[in-house]
């Protein structure tokens, strides 16, 4: 009998503890975003930016002025859960490199910054089939999958990275459904 109430106590404080952790994170979702960070975290921004796309032959995100469409998009077209995310997301990248690398991310080196960029995208890979499909309706997007997505989004809808980042025809001639590919070809952008 003993044993009975022992194993019901446990469960009913395993499941509490559950149901406190779930609590905090649900409110740390969805709690009203300090939007005022994102300004602060501007070069921070631009560099992981620059790490995703970065400078080459053709300008990178830095030159593009992507910071400032992300910063944009976050405070403008992004839910609430998302944005707390993103700006956890920033907190642990700062603390992460800060913790590994004994500075500020955007003065580590291109390797470390890289090394970083690629911890965290495999951290807030998303899961697959149901389960992904689940998160993703319930967390919404991750830090790096918003991250990637801006800063994509951001690149190709700007003027350089439109002109000199992509081959930019501004009227363009008739559809040709099958083009051969040449080496080094870049991607289209049409108005």
């Amino acid at each position: 009998m003993n044993r009975r109430k022992a194993i019901g106590s446990i469960l009913l404080l395993a499941g509490a503890g559950t149901a406190v952790i779930s609590g905090f994170r649900f409110h740390q979702l969805y709690k009203t975003p300090d939007l005022r960070k994102l300004s602060e975290y501007r070069a921070l921004i631009a560099a992981l930016a620059e790490t995703i796309i970065p400078e080459t032959d053709t300008p990178g995100a830095k030159a593009a002025g992507v910071d400032a469409f992300i910063i944009n998009m976050v405070m403008d077209c992004t839910s609430k859960k998302e944005q707390n995310k993103f700006i956890e997301g920033l907190d642990e990248v700062t603390a992460y490199t800060y913790r590994k690398y004994h500075r500020s991310f955007v003065d580590s080196s291109a390797n470390e910054q890289q090394a970083v960029a690629a911890y965290f995208e495999k951290r807030d890979r998303p899961y697959k089939g149901i389960a992904g499909k689940v998160s993703h309706k319930l967390m919404g997007d991750s830090f790096f999958i918003i991250l990637k997505k801006y800063t994509v989004m951001g690149y190709c809808t700007s003027q350089i990275g439109a002109t000199r980042g992509l081959a930019y025809d501004y009227v363009p001639g008739k559809y040709i459904g099958c083009v051969t590919l040449q080496p080094g070809q870049k991607c289209w952008a049409t108005d």
